[in-house]
């Protein structure tokens, strides 16, 4: 059975560690990046850009004529730009391009996932996750994380929708996001590779759907879902 794993933005932390374990679990990896650049565990690199919707159609496209159809989605990359001002001075493009990532980007990536699942191999697990945080579940009072939370808001409304969605066919949606041990946001030096890679196997691994919302710790073990406070 062919397993193929396409890794929508794939930097040199989460994405290669969720690159190497897949690929030590026998998957064949495909990463997409602006760049296309193919990173350590990696068996191919196409370029995609998901601020481009067109460019993401395209990318599963050549997946699917190198490796065959994706049955594991992982969708990894983010915007973000600080209000050089009050909290509505980001400009407009910026907003919008940051976006992105949780709307027009996210729900392309969903479309051609759910048409390449229904192409793979019938006993393959069929899981898209997307690489969350903790703003989406905590009050919105920092005009800094503006671009970001307002994708992973939206990002985290779409995933629940479609984990909702496709119960019938077994396709798996989750938002996973790393925490600190008192359930609280982590930094960006505090995101670990290694934990994302054995959280994100586990929900792989998954038989059924479960809770769409993981949060998981810096060994990658799973975490409380309680209130938390920036």
């Amino acid at each position: 059975m062919s397993l193929v794993a396409l890794i929508v933005g794939a930097g040199a932390n989460v994405g290669k560690g969720v690159t190497q374990q897949l690929k030590a679990k026998g998957y064949t990896v495909v990463v997409g990046s602006r760049s296309a650049t193919k990173i350590e565990g990696a068996s191919h690199a196409v370029k995609l850009d998901v601020t481009k919707p067109e460019t993401i159609k395209t990318a599963f496209a050549e997946v699917e004529k190198i490796a065959g159809p994706p049955n594991v989605v992982i969708f990894n990359p983010a915007g973000f730009t600080a209000p050089p001002g009050d909290a509505a001075s980001v400009p407009l493009e910026a907003f919008s391009r940051d976006v992105a990532f949780g709307t027009t980007g996210l729900y392309t990536a969903v479309q051609e996932a759910v048409a390449a699942f229904r192409k793979a191999p019938a006993q393959s697990p069929k899981a898209f996750i997307y690489t969350g945080n903790i703003l989406p579940f905590v009050p919105a009072t920092k005009p800094i994380f503006l671009t970001l939370g307002v994708a992973k808001v939206a990002a985290a409304y779409q995933i629940e929708l479609f984990s909702n969605s496709f119960k019938d066919e077994n396709f798996r949606f989750y938002f996973a996001s790393q925490i600190s041990r008192n359930g609280g946001p982590v930094s960006i030096t505090q995101l670990s590779g290694h934990a994302h890679g054995v959280a994100f196997w586990n929900l792989i691994e998954r038989k059924e759907q479960g809770e769409w919302d993981l949060r998981f710790y810096e060994d990658g073990s799973e975490g409380p879902h309680e209130p938390v406070h920036l």
